[in-house]
């Protein structure tokens, strides 16, 4: 593989403009939703400026600690143990997009199906409505170290060039946040680009805690990874979105949003009667129980299946 260094790779100096382009755009959906439709949600979006300035002093702490610490950085380092080299052939960046789509598809499925990692990402699905300033909603571990190790480092080492992960990085960053415009601002499909792009709608469906809507929709750029793994579902004009995770939360606390899982989750280990328990805690899907009545996602629909 050809000398990289972290400058070179392309688009990343030009990504922050993107994101404070966003930024911009999700202060004037605040103004519109809060002068127009009378319906803007204050709690939360103070909650969200909250959390993205606690993510950004984490992240400057790190970077003065041990340096930068992002996909891109993570990408070259992963190359360096991988066996194969996909390149930058048209053949390498079509190998590329389908390794980047699955690896996405896999780190969000794991963050709905696996209890530890659904603590971290919790947060993002926790506001009541959708709104530009949820696609920045996140939390700090997911952000700094979760994705990018899985959407990085992982990649890279399965022959994905560093440049080609950088690329496909700089849209799935940009065009993921898109997909948070308010149904408020934005409430019609794409047109042709529902056939195959995740959009807006899909994205919507995928933040429902409706129980025919949870745990679907999981790639941020297209719908390949989703039909693939048969986890695809469209908006049905007769099921209206209800935003949100099912339990009880304070989505104006920082607290609560951020870390009100990881008190559920200890509440529970300390309740563990051995270490099958813990782990089924830790490794299981949100809503198992070692006994007794199980409220996965699963076990939800599949009440639901029944009842109908």
């Amino acid at each position: 593989m050809e000398s990289m260094t972290p400058q070179s790779l392309p688009l990343a100096d030009v990504l922050p403009f993107f994101l404070l382009a966003l930024l911009v755009y999700g202060i004037a959906e605040l103004i519109y939703m809060q002068r127009v439709q009378k319906s803007a949600r204050l709690g939360e979006y103070g909650m969200s400026v909250k959390g993205m300035g606690f993510t950004l002093t984490i992240g400057v702490l790190v970077e003065l600690l041990v340096g930068p610490f992002n996909k891109l950085l993570l990408a070259l380092w992963g190359a360096n143990f991988s066996l194969i080299d996909a390149g930058m052939s048209p053949l390498g960046w079509v190998y590329g997009f389908v390794i980047y789509e699955l690896c996405y598809w896999f780190q969000h499925w794991a963050a709905h199906k696996v209890r530890l990692l659904w603590c971290l990402h919790s947060p993002h699905h926790a506001p009541g409505a959708i709104n530009m300033f949820v696609g920045f909603n996140h939390s700090f571990l997911e952000t700094l170290f979760y994705m990018p190790f899985l959407l990085g480092f992982l990649p890279a080492v399965l022959g994905v060039h560093p440049a080609v992960i950088a690329v496909l990085a700089f849209i799935d960053v940009v065009w993921g946040n898109i997909l948070h415009i308010s149904d408020k601002v934005v409430s019609r499909r794409w047109g042709p680009l529902e056939k195959f792009m995740q959009t807006p709608s899909y994205h919507r469906v995928h933040h429902a805690q409706n129980i025919r809507y949870m745990d679907t929709n999981y790639n941020s750029i297209t719908l390949f990874g989703d039909w693939l793994m048969n986890t695809l579902q469209p908006l049905d004009k007769n099921e209206p979105v209800k935003f949100g995770i099912t339990r009880e939360v304070d989505t104006s606390s920082f607290t609560d949003v951020h870390f009100g899982e990881f008190g559920l989750l200890w509440r529970d280990l300390r309740c563990a009667r051995n270490l099958r328990d813990i782990a089924g805690y830790l490794f299981r899907a949100p809503g198992w129980r070692p006994n007794g009545r199980q409220d996965t996602v699963a076990a939800q629909k599949g009440r639901s299946q029944i009842s109908t």
